[in-house]
């Protein structure tokens, strides 16, 4: 089977008021970045690497954004979000080609902090996965 090094260049910007993101790159299970995000719109955080990838393979791609508990989003007695964390992926180019609206075809898969998550679930919030 043939390998090829596939060129990724992701950019990615937070949006924040206390603690900038951060955020580990994974191909499959091989760590390729991590580190902090603290771009703006304007002036992304751009990340470029390669990734030996083998033909027919399968691989996925794994954005884990971190560095979020529950003090960073500030909600007011109306239920209105003050303040918060937001981590935003501006584009992804596999090979110079930029992947566009497949970025939103993503699964996007929460980790909840402890001990909250165990409280809610206790209550009775079922926590989406």
């Amino acid at each position: 089977m043939a390998t090829e090094n596939l060129k990724f260049k992701i950019k990615l910007f937070a949006t924040f008021w206390d603690k900038k993101p951060t955020c580990e790159l994974l191909i499959n299970d091989i760590s390729v970045w991590n580190g902090v995000v603290d771009g703006s719109a304007k002036e992304p955080n751009v990340i470029e690497f390669e990734h030996p990838c083998v033909e027919n393979k399968n691989y996925e791609l794994i954005l884990n954004r971190q560095g979020k508990d529950t003090r960073q989003t500030i909600i007011n007695e109306k239920g209105d979000i003050l303040h918060d964390q937001l981590m935003h992926i501006q584009s992804i180019q596999i090979d110079e080609i930029d992947i566009g609206a497949l970025v939103y075809q993503g699964v996007y898969k929460p980790t909840y902090p402890e001990p909250w998550a165990t409280q809610q679930r206790k209550s009775g919030v079922d926590l989406p996965e």
